[in-house]
């Protein structure tokens, strides 16, 4: 090993560094570490302590100015002290062992003992309840040879510092090995050792690679005094020199060669255009530039790259795939939907590669409801369908937009989430729940545009359980301020009534008092169901009204008001008070398809139905079909269907059963001949009149035509309607 004495002054000034973290402070060690002094080693003028610096920082990293560091220094054979100093404005505070320090100026007394080549010490720095300890090592000189202190420096293999050659930026395979070792060749932990390639700009540098936690560029030896240093060299290329300097400046090697080369491509970096925002289909004003360089900051010139879309839909224009001399290459993008990101990657080693984000701005034209508006649920169960918006701008979707959905009352209905995002084609939607009470609740919806605002509304029902009932009407005319009467059809509206049913549902061959799991009573007699419905949201029953239901007296025109009870899989409503009259004339209509115009359901003689291209001719007898025309003789009994009577060669025949009440019909505003007026046959709440149309009734597809029961002194109208004549 080369070995070589070592008679120089000095100290060790900071060993190891770990920087304390309080919850909120740090204080950590920036330089002084690791020194090796000799204060009264003769003719020498390393003899003193280079100054300690921490720097205390924020829990954010933010450099604290002006906080006070406190400094206790622990060393083998001198008393503990204490002093404090503080933090400049960048957060470093400095600790000199010796104010005004210089080569004379003494250090701390040191006590020698025999056999001792170095005296270990420590000195740590405390603020805001953080700290950092430094080590540092004082050499002694030997009492057996005054002035000199056995400490020897040397590198492993021994020799003179190699020549050293890198690449800019790159760490060498091969470590520079410094043993540091005292007594009986006993190694000195802790040691400082780096590396000095001056600072000159211009020339090539070299550094160790850090010990983790220390100073940059410096190692430090271990428990047998070894410390390792790996070369890193520097970005700027050419030839120099460097010299491993020891123990702070205790000692420094001979000086040897340092070369630097160019590296090979590693770096990608932005240069401009990295983040800009764009309207869609618009070029980005920014050009895209990029800049290839080795791992020390140099150009590498003649590279080939590629450019791709990896986020979002873009065009690349206007592309050069080849780094200029400069390292330089660039790019044109345009957007159309985003946000985009923009990738170029170097050919043959994609790992090296720059990103650039185009955010496409937004513009927003249209908001628009497509699903859940006019909805009704009973109280705590789901909104069958979910609320839906779509974003526009124009005629296309506009998708990563947050639309947010606030509900007033805010009690009334429960939204699956406040806000949601608009997928790719352009639609945000949530779901609804009831709240615990009847209500009519509003959800808005609002997508933000610039400074407009842009809403849509949902109006949300929330009924009680059971069905709620809006209306009761006779169901030939369809006329709400109209009373029903007993055996007479009507129409139940309301909701809850039909929720789990979509379309028409009609009873088995006849009216059964059960269908799709719904009764309907009138003064607790169950009436017979015709049909149940639901279209396009509105529902409805429609049921014979009990013939049992009372009715007021013969000569009374004032309705009874009856309690009505429609229960939906065994969940009754609330009673709803129902008018019942004597008598309710409703004439049944249909829409002519030959015109689209409403007009009465009748039937010629002939059994075809009466229509604008089958009108009815003067003077034929015609058949109508009304309800609400009361009882018959003998009387109808509830859900009366097919009457049949034997005949007097014992056969079965439809049974006559007259209308009892006085009534009359019109045509043209004026009376008919009525042929007869009984109960249907082959239907339920239906009575068919006979009447001839009167030979100087006027022609035409739309003449007048009406009825109305004569009760006393009054006359009960059925609903207008329309007759083609000819």
């Amino acid at each position: 090993m080369f070995r070589f004495k070592i008679i120089m002054g000095g100290f060790v000034a900071a060993l190891l560094l770990f920087p304390v973290f309080s919850s909120a402070q740090s204080v950590s060690i920036v330089s002084g570490n690791g020194q090796l002094v000799c204060p009264v080693c003769p003719g020498l003028t390393t003899q003193v302590f280079a100054p300690l610096i921490v720097q205390v920082n924020d829990s954010t990293g933010k450099p604290l100015a002006n906080t006070t560091v406190t400094w206790t220094v622990t060393r083998q054979g001198v008393s503990p002290s204490t002093s404090t100093s503080n933090t400049n404005s960048s957060g470093q505070a400095t600790y000199t062992s010796c104010p005004g320090e210089t080569a004379s100026c003494p250090l701390q007394p040191v006590i020698p003992f025999i056999g001792q080549s170095y005296l270990p010490a420590t000195t740590t720095a405390a603020a805001l309840g953080a700290s950092a300890v430094f080590t540092d090592e004082v050499v002694v000189p030997s009492l057996q040879t005054p002035g000199l202190a056995p400490i020897e420096i040397a590198l492993a293999p021994s020799g003179e510092p190699p020549a050293l050659t890198g690449t800019a930026g790159q760490t060498a395979t091969t470590p520079i090995k410094v043993v540091v070792l005292g007594t009986a060749g006993g190694g000195i932990q802790g040691i400082q050792v780096r590396i000095d390639s001056g600072t000159s700009s211009g020339q090539p540098t070299v550094s160790c690679a850090s010990t983790p936690g220390q100073q940059p560029g410096t190692v430090f030896t271990d428990s047998t005094g070894t410390a390792t240093c790996t070369p890193v060299y520097g970005g700027v290329l050419g030839t120099g020199n460097y010299t491993i300097v020891v123990g702070g400046n205790y000692a420094t090697f001979v000086s040897a060669p340092l070369t630097v080369t160019h590296g090979p491509p590693a770096i990608l970096k932005v240069i401009t255009g990295g983040t800009q925002s764009v309207n869609p289909g618009v070029v980005a004003p920014v050009p895209l530039v990029a800049e290839l360089t080795d791992l020390g900051g140099n150009p590498a010139s003649g590279s080939a790259v590629t450019w791709a879309v990896t986020q979002g839909t873009a065009t690349i224009t206007n592309t050069t795939t080849t780094t200029d001399s400069n390292g330089q290459v660039t790019a044109r993008v345009t957007p159309t939907a985003g946000p985009v990101t923009v990738v170029v990657s170097l050919v043959g080693n994609t790992a090296v590669q720059a990103s650039f984000t185009i955010n496409v701005n937004v513009i927003i034209t249209a908001l628009q409801a497509l699903s859940g508006d006019k909805q009704i649920a009973q109280e705590g169960d789901a909104f069958a369908d979910p609320l839906i918006v779509q974003v526009n701008d124009n005629t296309l979707p506009v998708p990563n937009v947050p639309v947010t959905f606030t509900v007033s009352p805010a009690t009334g209905v429960t939204l699956s989430a406040a806000s949601a995002t608009t997928n790719a084609q352009g639609q945000a939607q949530v779901t609804a729940s009831a709240g615990a009470a009847p209500a009519t609740v509003t959800v808005t919806a609002t997508v933000k545009n610039g400074t407009q605002t842009l809403t849509q509304t949902f109006t949300l029902t929330v009924n009680p359980h059971g069905a709620l009932i809006t209306s009761v009407v006779n169901s030939a005319g369809f006329q709400k301020s109209q009373a029903v009467a007993p055996c007479s059809l009507a129409t139940i509206y309301g909701t809850g009534l039909t929720d789990n049913i979509q379309g028409v549902v009609t009873a088995f061959i006849a009216p059964q008092t059960q269908v799709a799991n719904i009764t309907v009573s009138f003064n607790n007699v169950l009436a017979p169901i015709l049909d149940v419905v639901n279209l396009n949201g509105q529902q409805s029953v429609s049921v014979q009204v009990p013939c049992e239901t009372p009715a007021p007296a013969a000569n009374a025109t004032a309705p009874v008001s009856v309690p009505m009870i429609v229960t939906v899989n065994g969940v009754a409503s609330a009673p709803f008070p129902v008018n019942v009259a004597t008598y309710s004339p409703g004439i049944f209509q249909f829409m002519d398809p030959s015109d689209g115009v409403t007009r009465a359901v009748l039937v010629r003689q002939d059994g075809s139905f009466v229509s604008a291209k089958n009108p009815a001719p003067r003077g034929e007898t015609i058949r109508m079909y009304v309800t609400g025309m009361g009882q018959t003789n003998p009387p109808l009994f509830t859900n009366e269907f097919d009457p049949l009577v034997l005949d007097s060669s014992g056969g079965w025949v439809p049974q006559a059963l007259p209308i009892t009440a006085s009534f009359v019909v019109g045509v043209n505003n004026g009376g008919v001949t009525i042929v007869s007026g009984n109960y249907a046959y082959g239907m339920v709440g239906v009575y068919e009149i006979a009447f001839v149309v009167p030979e100087k009734s006027p022609t035409g597809n739309n003449i007048p035509f009406a009825m109305f029961v004569i009760q006393g002194t009054n006359a009960i109208f059925g609903n207008p309607s329309l007759i083609p004549v000819q």
